[in-house]
């Protein structure tokens, strides 16, 4: 403590600055990674096949069908809500389809095979997503099976 006339300033020691310094930095580290983790997400358990689970922008479904059915009905749901095809990639475990809306977003829809008669279905909207149209194709994908 040094006094200035009727003042006391308390100055405080170097350790109590670092340990400051370090808690600041360790605080602004995790509000940075939360800000990034943010998003909106609706949580449904995905176990089940034909539930759904919405998460930063791409819905996740497990369709209780075999890889080649699915497939198709991912094609079908496409042509019927008129989207044009940009791109189509296909192997025997996952088929990848692009295509764009009448306003221009792109849409991506991925079948890939989980097992024998399990099929996961992820289909991305837009850039950061668009959740009611993910589920809109995902109702054209389930009413073609």
């Amino acid at each position: 403590m040094k006094p200035l006339g009727r003042i006391v300033v308390h100055l405080p020691s170097m350790k109590k600055l670092q340990l400051i310094s370090r808690r600041g930095i360790v605080v602004a580290a995790f509000l940075a990674v939360a800000a990034f983790q943010a998003g909106c997400v609706t949580i449904v358990d995905n176990s089940t096949p034909g539930a759904a689970v919405y998460v930063r922008g791409e819905l996740q479904s497990n369709l209780d069908r075999r890889f080649e059915v699915a497939e198709r009905a991912a094609f079908k749901a496409i042509t019927e809500l008129q989207f044009s095809k940009i791109e189509e990639k296909k192997d025997a475990l996952v088929a990848i389809i692009t295509a764009r809306t009448a306003e221009d977003t792109r849409i991506t829809v991925k079948v890939e095979r989980s097992s024998d008669t399990l099929t996961t279905v992820r289909i991305r909207a837009g850039v950061l997503g668009n959740e009611k149209l993910a589920y809109t194709i995902l109702g054209k994908i389930k009413e073609a099976l």
